[in-house]
């Protein structure tokens, strides 16, 4: 799974292609514990346009990128989420957990 990570006014946007699965999780994760090691950013949007899947180890990962924000300070967005998506995040009852938004740049402007 082809991760990309850009910086927009202090946000990480992680662009997602192909599913949230596996072992592919873990460049995310490490990704993400870069950023947070440089102290770089603390409020994160994971775009997942491009992506129609994610398994029990991509929960947990979302779910820790959660968790590690907050314990920062920071925020994390989902975006473009499809709807088989959805139905993952409301059959693990993880819906109302994150924040949701249509498109990436309506999740940017929702961060403070």
């Amino acid at each position: 799974m082809p991760v990309k990570c850009d910086e927009y006014n202090q946000t990480c946007v992680f662009t997602i292609t192909g599913d949230l699965v596996g072992d592919d999780v873990k460049t995310l994760s490490k990704y993400a514990e870069k950023t947070f090691e440089e102290r770089r950013v603390v409020d994160f949007i994971v775009d997942m346009e491009k992506s129609s899947f994610v398994d029990s180890e991509g929960l947990e990962t979302l779910v820790w990128l959660r968790r590690t924000c907050e314990s920062h300070h920071g925020q994390i967005r989902l975006a473009a989420l499809d709807e088989n998506v959805k139905k993952i995040l409301e059959i693990t009852r993880l819906s109302h957990r994150f924040e949701v938004h249509p498109d990436v740049t309506a999740a940017l402007r929702t961060i403070r």
